[in-house]
């Protein structure tokens, strides 16, 4: 059977298993039995790369087949501390899996800065899970949030930014029809502050215990980086979605709080 090597960001672990992606996406986001439901968001790891951060010979020990012959399900190497340990380097696709277990393959790509816009919402994923404002682009945003010399930072950081529509530009806008967030009075008081406060260009919307995900209000795809590093995973078109990726679109737009 063929081993594979996930970090998964919802909770944050790395994982190894025989399921291929789309069965691991499947099996971690519905459980073995169905008594478990929720999305889930994963990376797929190179299992040649350097991981000597983690005990990775004891972990091999214990992953073995099922004494009937089945395929191991999973097979936890760590749970803490896991993202800013693994190298940027491993990371070979990200894979966004909704509630009724449907994976889709995020390819890494190029990231390029929108020019027309001035405010930005993100739901960091790992290691902490706030939501937060800013009127910094991603990967400044990720420059700031990982610097070493700040107060309050973090090594390593996973993200995706969230759709504003018009509040992107002005958090006075009322095109927010098409705009689905849960406290939208809240929100353009915090764009308000981050555009009216220059030394502090980010604050916190949500503090969410775990974060909330609905892939349907994805804007960009998913960004994982630190102060050197930066990597985008970006989100197909609607119309792609729509047109070559159809069970799982539906799927996803099926999510709760869309």
């Amino acid at each position: 059977m063929k081993t594979h090597l996930y970090l998964s960001l919802i909770p944050e672990s790395l994982i190894l298993s025989h399921l291929a992606p789309n069965q691991f996406g499947a099996y971690t986001a519905t459980g073995n039995k169905r008594t478990t439901e929720g999305p889930a968001i994963f990376l797929e790891l190179d299992p040649g790369a350097d991981l000597s951060a983690f005990p990775m010979e004891k972990a091999y020990e214990r992953f073995r087949p099922h004494a009937d012959g089945g395929p191991r399900r999973s097979t936890y190497v760590a749970v803490y501390n896991v993202l800013p340990r693994v190298p940027l380097g491993a990371i070979l696709n990200a894979y966004l899996t909704t509630p009724a277990g449907l994976a889709l393959k995020l390819d890494q790509g190029e990231w390029k800065p929108a020019v027309d816009e001035r405010l930005f919402l993100y739901q960091e994923m790992a290691p902490v899970y706030p939501e937060v404002a800013s009127c910094l682009d991603p990967k400044a945003f990720c420059e700031l949030v990982t610097a070493a010399d700040k107060l309050v930072s973090i090594p390593r950081l996973a993200f995706v930014d969230l759709r504003l529509g018009a509040l992107a530009m002005d958090p006075d806008s009322k095109e927010v029809e098409n705009f689905a967030h849960p406290r939208v009075d809240h929100l353009r008081e915090c764009l308000r502050a981050v555009l009216n406060k220059g030394e502090h260009p980010t604050k916190i919307v949500n503090r969410s215990p775990s974060p909330d995900i609905v892939f349907p209000l994805i804007k960009s795809g998913l960004f994982i980086g630190d102060a050197q590093d930066f990597l985008h995973f970006p989100l197909p078109s609607e119309e792609t979605l729509e047109t070559q990726h159809t069970l799982w679109w539906h799927s996803a737009k099926s999510m709760r709080g869309y």
